[in-house]
């Protein structure tokens, strides 16, 4: 009787075209499903917003990712070679460091800071405070297009850089170029990212 019953029943809930219990409960648990993606996806998105959110505010107030345009500092740092730079204030002898010259990036080493004197000799020799400098990164010494008079005081609060390619090379030894202020420091190059051969630290 009861088969019966239940039979009776869903011949009535077809006949009103109303969905069986079993129909409804399988509409229910795709709901539930679909609610639980949407809070997954709008968790995700909120993850995916806020690492946006810290890698640019590192980007603007750490780090910054520069390409490299040129060949001032070969062999050391290839044209369109990816390279990673920490913001200081301060640079120090011997750091490589990028700057923004006339709105555009340099990349260039520091050979002299604040007070020091600089000197180059007719060979290309650097010597500052009149002890000459060991470089065995530049591959060919060279006077190069210099018009400061020598030898030369750094003043206060810039450093005096010069290209690694020191032949075919604009510097602070051209007026054009001069010194570099604080202000003009992007951060010290000290990575490279690209390309990946070459991964590694840079000195």
């Amino acid at each position: 009787m009861r088969n019966n019953s239940d039979a009776k029943i869903r011949e009535q809930v077809n006949a009103l075209g109303l969905p069986c219990i079993e129909t409804l409960n399988r509409e229910i648990a795709r709901q539930e499903r679909l609610r639980a993606y949407r809070r997954l996806a709008l968790g995700l998105l909120a993850g995916l917003v806020v690492a946006a959110a810290v890698i640019v505010l590192i980007t603007n107030l750490w780090v910054a990712v520069l390409r490299i345009d040129g060949s001032s500092m070969t062999p050391l740092l290839k044209m369109d070679e990816i390279v990673l730079a920490v913001r200081t204030g301060s640079p120090e002898k011997n750091e490589i460091i990028a700057l923004n010259h006339n709105n555009k990036l340099h990349i260039k080493r520091v050979v002299a800071l604040a007070g020091d004197r600089v000197d180059i000799g007719e060979d290309g020799v650097v010597s500052v405070n009149g002890n000459a400098l060991s470089e065995p990164y530049v591959s060919e010494p060279s006077f190069g297009s210099c018009d400061i008079e020598l030898p030369f005081q750094v003043p206060p609060g810039a450093v005096f850089v010069l290209s690694d390619n020191r032949a075919d090379s604009i510097d602070s030894r051209d007026s054009r170029f001069g010194v570099v202020e604080r202000e003009q420091v992007i951060g010290k190059v000290i990575f490279r990212m690209w390309p990946l051969p070459r991964l590694g630290s840079i000195a």
